[in-house]
């Protein structure tokens, strides 16, 4: 048998995905350090330089001068080795990371100056060369090419390189050729590159050869006289063909570390774009999940399903693990021929699947025709149960039922299938594949078949079968990507233009001049927000709604605003919320909008109050209450834009459905509302307490700047400009918001850098910071079936 591994000589490795992704994050981590605590990063050169002066002078030249001589030996003999060998691929791969690595620390030393002094360093003349080699940019091509030429390493020459880098970066920082985080800096900038080139390239192939399978198969008591491939995909379990002394075939399948990688890239992928994909942690080693493979084969076939016996599970020297199970004869189900495919066929599928679904095992997660054998006998059987999960909700068994639909509608028809699988299941079971039948609850493989229309009749089919109207499709998306480019861009955007509204400098003096217990004080009114909008949303409705359930329902929603456009998302999680507090549909819709109708109106009212006040003020020249005329100019040209709408037929529609509609509603609900006084309390207050907070916190940020400001005015800035960016349809009013402050604040004569400075310090307090506990309480509402 073969001792070269199976399938393609190079190709792009999961892991080395992960890599890259792991790498950037770091990096950007450490950037963003240094950037943004430079007073930290320069603490930590002065730290190190006087801990250096501890060692003796000559020791740390004596351990310069033996990582010099070992850098450069250590690149010449891989030169050396790769063109006696003949290997110029491989050569051509690693001086050009170790170019390309050195070269974008040079690009990052530029923009970030990175090579600093450090005190204690050196003296430029050392033993053999300048104690200033190797440098940053040596580290980082270094980094690099270690990078790109480690797949074709053993392990033990693996650990012996990752070693060697390491004491070279010590060193490098206790020379004083940088700071300890700049050279880290380098090392992960340079790592970050390689797995770039590896995932562009790709790398050696490192699946366990043929023989070393054979050789672990006859080590477990089975005996293997020849393996025949069937795939070695990079990223896939590796499938064979396995032929014994006694005439009994086996199936074998090989799993190595690219499979975990793969799987794990998978599951984060499907946890990023998915709400609740119900996909179950991964185990800990790989030999964990064939485990669990094996495991579920094991209790399908005691639940009486058809599917593979599992004959052994053998871990590998390389860490690799094999699951060897009876080889089952007959052809897939989607490459039968669909006239070879009778209507019985189907009706056993559709049995098998709900055999399945009673028995001790409950979803199959993968359950498409491609994953039925049919044998000679026309008997079907299950098989790869790898992404299966034991005790399984009434959601997942349905996503299989979806799945298992519109993969056989794509090979025998939409009429067949449907009718199929009304035949054997009940109706309620069949009804709830319905909200399933979408692209996002299929597998790649499933949609890259099904039309949207297919899609459509199915859903048609089933309702049609059931006797019953379609459900709604169930939401699967969490964030959609373009919400996210739209967040980044727009953040990206605003946060490095608007310092140029002041001196980058200043504004970055102010930042770390910073008063930090009005900060702190506006972080804690950020959160008192919360309170508010829980309050308020509990006086919105009849029910009585728990307290600390309400108040992460409003947090919650608050992280979904931050990725839905003009508060779309936390009005609808609101409603839901209040519907699963057992409020009726009609009543919760009516209890949201009238809490923001009120939010509305107190806004205003508070408006045109601190306005009076900042103009009546005398301390603030910015701001003056309007002349008469003015006033009456601005009404005239309110009620020609009225009169404008009102001379056309959809003007007159819209005021008389939408606004009238609305007003009346409001009128009602406010009617209702004065004949409980506790209710209304809790509506109004909850609303001032809102306002209130946001605006405290936003006075504590201009505070924390001794920007010189009076309550009236930074309040006027905050109602006005809120007004404002409201009518922003980016999430959370993103960059209309910061402009709209800044242009307030600097409007009332506050300096351009305090002005940028409180701004980002509110925002971070308010809109920032707040994601992370806004989504881990979405993720507990969604888990105790709150939303």
């Amino acid at each position: 048998m073969e001792d070269r591994p199976a399938g393609e000589r190079y190709f792009r490795h999961p892991g080395d995905v992960l890599g890259l992704i792991a790498w950037a994050v770091v990096t950007l981590a450490l950037i963003a350090f240094v950037e943004a605590a430079t007073n930290t990063s320069d603490g930590l050169r002065r730290d190190l330089g006087r801990a250096a002066t501890s060692i003796p002078g000559a020791l740390r030249e004596i351990l310069l001068a033996v990582v010099q001589v070992t850098t450069l030996g250590v690149a010449l003999a891989v030169v050396v080795a790769l063109v006696l060998a003949t290997r110029w691929r491989r050569l051509l791969i690693v001086t050009a990371s170790a170019a390309a690595g050195a070269a974008l620390v040079v690009g990052l030393d530029a923009a970030l100056d990175l090579a600093g002094s450090v005190p204690g360093a050196l003296d430029d003349d050392g033993w053999l060369v300048s104690t200033r080699f190797p440098s940053l940019p040596h580290v980082g091509g270094a980094a690099a090419g270690l990078t790109v030429g480690i797949p074709w390493l053993s392990r033990s020459w693996r650990r012996a390189a990752v070693r060697s880098a390491v004491v070279v970066a010590v060193t490098v920082a206790v020379a004083g050729v940088a700071g300890a985080a700049q050279v880290m800096i380098a090392v992960s900038a340079g790592a970050m590159l390689g797995s770039a080139i590896l995932v562009a390239v790709g790398a050696p192939n490192r699946n366990p050869a043929p023989s070393a399978v054979s050789a672990a198969l006859t080590g477990a008591g089975i005996a293997v006289d020849q393996l025949t491939l069937h795939r070695a995909v990079g990223g896939r379990a590796q499938l064979y063909d396995a032929a014994t002394p006694t005439g009994d075939g086996l199936y074998v399948k090989v799993y190595g570390r690219d499979s975990r990688d793969a799987d794990l890239l998978y599951r984060a992928y499907r946890r990023l774009l998915l709400r609740d994909p119900g996909d179950a942690l991964p185990a800990a080693t790989i030999d964990r999940d064939v485990e669990h493979e094996a495991l579920a084969l094991l209790l399908a076939s005691r639940a009486g399903v058809r599917c593979p016996d599992v004959h052994t599970v053998v871990t590998m020297a390389d860490g690799s693990t094999i699951l060897a199970m009876e080889r089952v004869g007959g052809r897939r189900l989607d490459e039968v021929d669909s006239h070879d495919v009778d209507d019985v066929l189907l009706d056993r599928v559709w049995s098998e699947v709900a055999g399945l679904h009673r028995g001790g095992f409950a979803a199959h997660r993968a359950l498409r025709a491609a994953n039925v054998l049919v044998e000679e006998n026309g008997r079907p059987v299950l098989i790869d149960f790898g992404a299966s999960v034991a005790s399984a909700t009434s959601r997942l068994k349905a996503i299989d039922r979806a799945e298992l639909l519109v993969s056989l509608a794509c090979s025998v028809g939409v009429e067949r299938a449907v009718a199929s699988a009304a035949r054997v299941l009940p109706s309620d079971q069949l009804g709830e594949a319905v909200a399933y039948v979408q692209p996002l609850a299929l597998s790649a493989a499933t949609r890259k078949q099904a039309s949207k229309s297919l899609l459509g009749d199915v859903r048609a089919a089933i309702a049609s079968a059931t006797g019953e109207e379609p459900a709604p499709l169930e939401p699967l998306v969490r964030i959609r990507a373009r919400t996210v480019i739209l967040v980044l861009t727009l953040a990206g955007a605003f946060y490095v233009l608007l310092p140029q509204l002041a001196n980058v400098d200043d504004s970055i003096d102010a930042l770390g001049s910073a008063n930090w217990g009005w900060l702190s004080v506006a972080l804690v009114l950020s959160m008192v927000t919360y309170v508010g909008a829980a309050l308020a949303m509990a006086g919105g409705v009849a029910a009585r709604l728990p307290a600390v359930e309400t108040a992460l329902a409003q947090l919650a929603s608050s992280f979904v605003n931050r990725v839905t456009p003009a508060k779309v998302g936390g009005l609808a999680l609101n409603v839901r919320y209040l519907q699963k507090a057992g409020v009726e549909p009609a009543a919760a819709v009516a209890g949201v909008g009238l809490n923001v109708a009120i939010g509305a109106v107190v806004h205003m009212i508070l408006l045109t109050v601190f306005l009076a006040w900042a103009g009546q003020d005398g301390s603030g020249g910015g701001f003056s209450i309007p002349a008469s005329s003015t006033a009456l100019v601005v009404v005239a040209l309110v009620l020609a834009v009225l009169g404008a709408v009102a001379a056309t037929g959809w003007g007159r529609r819209f005021v008389r459905v939408h606004v009238l509609g609305f007003l009346r509603q409001a009128a009602a609900s406010v009617l209702t509302l004065a004949r409980s006084p506790g209710r209304l309390a809790a509506l109004v207050g909850g609303s001032l307490i809102v306002t209130f907070a946001y605006m405290g916190a936003l006075i504590c940020c201009v505070k924390a700047f001794d920007g010189g400001m009076t309550v009236a005015e930074v309040g006027a800035v905050y109602l006005g400009a809120s007004v404002i960016a409201a009518a922003a349809p980016t999430p959370g009013g993103l960059g209309a918001v910061e402009a709209a402050f800044v242009a307030g604040l600097t409007a009332l004569d506050l300096a351009p850098a305090i002005a940028v400075a409180a701004v980002l310090s509110y925002r971070l307090a308010t809109f920032w910071l707040p994601i992370l506990p806004g989504w881990l309480s979405f993720q507990l509402l969604q888990r105790r079936g709150f939303v």
